[in-house]
């Protein structure tokens, strides 16, 4: 693993100073080993118990498969990400969501993955590793059931993080490409596309303004058309998503709304200028 940077030390021009205050640190894991291991399914019905891979109980091993591939690792910067979860209006859209997950049947899962609270930082990062999944998937030639994702969003344990890597690698690893667009300057204008991308979707104005869409109702402004992904790259199961806190929108402010305002602003400029 090396740890590199966005390429903007120093950059005073908007949008990009912005950006760089955003995020922090990135890095790119060049071989990445993966082990997936069947502890046990549920069958038919979806409140059923789960029955163990081991129905005999009797081994000490569980069934499993190793993937080797490549990812890239970025945080959001501490003190941005502090003074955006404090907002009220922030807190009030995430405990719109918590009320939705504890009414679930999948309730119990899902808290294995968010932790006990669901906290603002991981329907923000959860919904960013999706768009940046669906960006790479035209900036690096993998598609999007062929990354996943990994969220580190547990404010108990200080955690703000997001890696995304590939999933599909033979044995011998994939070939560079995902570890290459995390490279300055391709991450920083992937985060930048990626943005300006998420500020629009084709079912908009119905998917930015909706209170409720998806399975259990569990996500908010997030639909097929901008933010879901294949069931195999997400691991809460394209739930617990919401745009808007990436964006922004009429009633909550976006983590990164800043940039886009600046983005948009700098266009315009560029615009007036003879």
């Amino acid at each position: 693993m090396r740890e590199t940077t966005l390429g903007l030390a120093g950059e005073t021009a908007e949008p990009w100073a912005g950006l760089a205050s955003r995020f922090g640190r990135i890095v790119l894991a060049d071989r990445l080993r993966e082990v997936r291991a069947l502890s046990g399914f549920t069958r038919v019905s979806p409140d059923a118990g789960v029955v163990p891979a081991d129905t005999s109980r009797r081994l000490k091993w569980l069934p499993a498969v190793e993937v080797f591939g490549e990812g890239i690792f970025l945080t959001l910067d501490r003190a941005a990400l502090k003074d955006w979860e404090d907002d009220p209006d922030v807190r009030r859209r995430v405990q719109g969501m918590r009320a939705d997950l504890d009414r679930s049947f999948q309730r119990d899962r899902l808290e294995s993955v968010t932790g006990p609270e669901l906290s603002p930082r991981f329907v923000l990062l959860h919904t960013l590793a999706h768009l940046l999944i669906r960006q790479l998937s035209f900036e690096s030639g993998y598609t999007t059931a062929s990354l996943r994702e990994r969220i580190y969003a547990r404010p108990e344990q200080d955690q703000y993080g997001v890696l995304v890597y590939t999933a599909a690698g033979d044995a011998e690893g994939t070939l560079g490409g995902l570890v290459r667009q995390g490279e300055p300057p391709r991450l920083t204008e992937t985060l930048l596309r990626m943005t300006e991308s998420a500020a629009w979707c084709s079912a908009d104005p119905l998917c930015a303004e909706h209170t409720g869409q998806g399975f259990g109702n569990l996500n908010r402004a997030a639909c097929h058309a901008c933010a879901l992904l294949p069931e195999t790259s997400c691991e809460a199961g394209n739930s617990l998503l919401d745009r808007a806190l990436v964006i922004g929108g009429e009633r909550v402010p976006g983590y990164l709304q800043p940039i886009i305002s600046a983005a948009r602003a700098a266009a315009a400029d560029a615009l007036e200028q003879p």
